[in-house]
């Protein structure tokens, strides 16, 4: 596995955890999360801006589970130093209720930028 591969399972993992440091530890300290969400391009959160994020991701997390929503993840793909990873959320009935794909560039060992491209 390719040392970008490693720190983005590191990321889901402290998230799947509730480890809000150390997922958010796992960025450059210039680091950014861009959002497919608000006016184009998107809203972006800073490094400063990423553990409070990633609060509200994991709440949305436990209200999809408490729902029986699920995320189901693709194979992690890496070219060079960019990680991709695809995604879908899905209803209780395995309904694709939304479909997304995440672009990490990685940085000396570190996410520099998580992009989030969605399609819903």
């Amino acid at each position: 596995m390719g040392k970008g591969k490693d720190i983005v399972n590191r990321f889901f993992e402290a998230g799947l955890r509730d480890d809000i440091e150390a997922a958010a530890a796992c960025f450059t300290d210039d680091g950014r999360w861009i959002m497919a969400e608000g006016a184009e391009p998107g809203t972006t959160y800073t490094r400063e801006e990423i553990p409070a994020f990633l609060d509200k991701i994991i709440g949305l997390r436990k209200e999809y589970e408490a729902k029986g929503i699920t995320l189901e993840y693709g194979e992690l793909l890496e070219v060079e130093d960019r990680v991709i990873l695809e995604f879908t959320v899905n209803s209780p009935e395995g309904k694709v209720l939304d479909r997304a794909v995440d672009l990490f560039t990685i940085r000396d060992g570190k996410i520099a930028v998580k992009d989030v491209f969605r399609k819903a």
